[in-house]
Order: C-alpha cells, then structure tokens, then sequence
C-alpha cells in the first residue's frame, strides 16, 4: 500500500508557546511509519496562533481520525482539525 499526506490545524491552549517545542511532541506522539514534513504557524484570533502540519502516514489509515487521535495525547492542545488529506 500507499501513503496519504493531510494537512492538520492543532491549536495550543496558550497563546505564548514556542512552536518549534509544540510541533516536536507532536512528533513524539506518532509511529515511525508517520512523519511530518513540515508545519506552518497560522493566526486564529486575539493573538493565538496554529500550527497546520504536514503529515505522511500509512494509507490504510484511510482519513485523518487516527492521527488527530495521536495528537489529542499530547498536553496543552486547545483544538484539532483535519483540512485535507490526499494520496501522497
């Protein structure tokens, strides 16, 4: 099988946070057939900011409800949401 790649919005609870640290436990949180290519800081609203991160994962995960799943153990999240996701 193939790979999908998706595009995730995770939002911290804190709007003072460094993201490079965020994105980081991101990526402890997820196996070795994951990666996350890369992210981007985003604003949302009244200084708070996102993170949209690139992940690669396995295609038989089929959307991304397992890897929002992943993050969701990782401290200090406000918020998850799958954007897109495609075949890599």
């Amino acid at each position: 099988m193939g790979e999908f790649v998706a595009l995730i919005d995770v939002i911290p609870e804190d709007v003072d946070i460094n993201f490079e640290v965020f994105v980081n436990k991101l990526k402890d949180v997820l196996p070795d057939t994951c990666v996350i290519e890369n992210y981007e800081v985003m604003p949302v609203a009244f200084g708070l900011k996102k993170a949209r991160v690139r992940v690669r994962y396995p295609e038989e995960w089929g959307g991304t409800d397992k890897l929002e799943d992943l993050f969701k153990q990782v401290d200090g999240i406000q918020g998850i949401e799958g954007i897109a996701f495609s075949k890599a």
